[in-house]
């Protein structure tokens, strides 16, 4: 896991980007997001923090809930297989360039 060079807080979030704070406490009980001090006993939702990639899949979320009015689980589920089907994007084309440098190799 890299670490974390930004972080926004729950209050922020929701004023900053006009979201409602039961919505950033719903998508965060279905697992769609998990704020980065979530695991910390004594933290309440007004303490969480959210690194850019929480907030990128919160918008992401709410957009899809708002304009498609999809039920949060199948949301989460949906954001589950596109992080997945990007990972795999990533991996085929490292082995596309890993392919390339054997090929150029075995040809000289």
């Amino acid at each position: 896991m890299s670490d974390t060079l930004f972080s926004i807080s729950f209050d922020e979030l929701c004023q900053l980007d006009g979201v409602e704070s039961h919505l950033v406490i719903e998508i965060v009980e279905y697992g769609i997001v998990i704020p980065l001090n979530k695991n910390i006993e004594s933290t309440g939702y007004e303490h969480w923090l959210f690194d850019t990639t929480g907030v990128y899949l919160i918008k992401k979320a709410l957009r899809l809930h708002h304009d498609l009015e999809i039920d949060w689980i199948v949301i989460a589920i949906l954001l589950k297989l596109m992080q997945q089907k990007e990972a795999l994007h990533k991996e085929n084309e490292a082995y596309k360039r890993q392919l390339n440098r054997f090929i150029k190799d075995d040809a000289n």
